[in-house]
């Protein structure tokens, strides 16, 4: 059974993946905590700043993203969802494009603002068989 809390993080994961997919910069940067730690799945890590400074360059783009099965579970005022990624990804002008398809854990927090992404880890996983 999901609760009310949950719906609400996993509305706020939601929002995140429509952020990305739109490359909306002032979005993600209210939803991201200034502490942010983003473990990507190529082991690559971002702060808040980083990550923004790549989307806001172009040098990542995504052009498609989708949060497979996500799974949400709150504690106190933490909030966890895990999900499989499968997105699309390119680089400045389209270059590097690719296709990534992970798992992850994201960890948010609730606070008078609403929900915030504190830290996000991906780990590669295998495509599932089409």
């Amino acid at each position: 059974m999901t609760t009310n809390n949950e719906q609400g993080l996993l509305a706020a994961e939601e929002a995140r993946r429509q952020a990305m997919l739109d490359n909306d910069i002032g979005k993600l940067e209210s939803m991201l905590a200034d502490g942010l730690a983003y473990v990507h799945s190529t082991g690559g890590m971002d702060s808040k700043q980083s990550y923004l400074k790549k989307l806001s360059s172009g040098d990542l783009r995504y052009e498609t993203v989708e949060f497979v099965s996500p799974s949400a579970r709150v504690i106190g005022t933490v909030g966890l969802v895990s999900a499989a990624m499968r997105a699309t990804v390119t680089g400045r002008d389209g270059s590097n494009r690719r296709s990534v398809f992970n798992t992850y854990l994201a960890v948010w927090e609730h606070g008078p603002s609403g929900w915030v992404l504190q830290m996000l880890q991906g780990t590669p996983a295998a495509a599932p068989a089409a």
